[in-house]
């Protein structure tokens, strides 16, 4: 190899060492730190832990959604045994929210036939972990014999609820049923009327019981002088988007003298009184 040759080479190794000198490998990036875990949600709580604990708040520890718990009742004065239980209870849509209806019927544990007993009405609406009242409507009396009735939850109107009590007095032949409305009025929950549900005297006179030989006049006066007649409550919704809707009773049955009846009566809700107009013919205890 010539000289030339072997300069030329020692000029190109020193050209490629000052290139690997001065061309440093980049650095490696930075490992990125782990993206953060998202939040844990909040919990919901449920509709049936806010009942429960609302329950709890009212009547005490033993208080259950689901089965009668023993209490009391302060009436004038008097504390009495009472069992409770939850006995209507709907979640309802109102506006642009939504509310819970509640009636919590109690029992009198050592009842007579003329001691009625009682129901709490509720509205409530959802507050933090639990409910807040909304309005209330309690110490209210029903039924005989220390029981209260029944409650129901009622629809009247596009987004109007309430409540319907049925109770009933039991005695001397007769059965005497009552249905009575708790609606929410501006200031509250208000008692809005009551009617009979149904009246018979069908144990005064038990007519299919004569004998065989009893006269055909005696008969025909016991079957003239029964009577038994329902009062069927319901709302006309045929205008769904009206704020309340019209109250609607049909009165079916045999009065007095075998008579068959069947008449509508039809009520406005008085906007200034919150309660309907009930004709004393729909309170009666009678056939007429």
């Amino acid at each position: 190899m010539s000289a030339v040759s072997l300069k030329s080479l020692a000029v190109l190794a020193l050209a490629g060492a000052a290139m690997l000198a001065g061309c440093k490998p980049a650095a490696a990036p930075a490992p990125q730190a782990a993206p953060a875990a998202p939040a844990e949600p909040t919990a919901q709580i449920s509709r049936t832990a806010r009942l429960q604990t609302f329950l709890v708040q009212r009547y005490g520890k033993n208080a259950r959604l689901s089965v009668q718990w023993h209490g009391s009742w302060v009436d004038d004065g008097e504390t009495r045994p009472m069992d409770w239980q939850v006995c209507a209870e709907q979640p309802v849509v109102s506006g642009g929210s939504w509310q819970q209806l509640l009636a919590v019927c109690g029992a009198l544990s050592e009842g007579a036939h003329i001691d009625p007993g009682t129901i709490d009405f509720y509205v409530l609406r959802p507050k933090g972990d639990g409910f807040e009242v909304t309005s209330e409507l309690t110490g209210e009396r029903f039924g005989s014999g220390g029981q209260p009735g029944t409650a129901s939850i009622v629809r009247a109107g596009s987004d109007f609820y309430g409540f319907r009590v049925e109770d009933g007095w039991f005695g001397q032949g007769f059965s005497l049923l009552s249905q009575s409305l708790i609606l929410p009025g501006p200031n509250g929950l208000v008692a809005s009327g009551s009617v009979r549900s149904h009246i018979d005297n069908d144990a005064q006179y038990e007519c299919d019981n004569l004998g065989p030989g009893t006269d055909p006049d005696t008969a025909e006066d016991c079957r003239t002088r029964r009577f038994s007649i329902d009062f069927a409550l319901r709302f006309d919704d045929s205008d769904r988007s009206a704020r309340v809707w019209p109250l609607l009773i049909e009165e079916t049955g045999t009065t007095c003298g075998g008579k068959q009846v069947r008449q509508e009566h039809r009520f406005t809700l008085d906007p200034k009184t919150w309660a309907y107009s009930f004709p004393e013919s729909l309170r009666r205890e009678g056939c007429e």
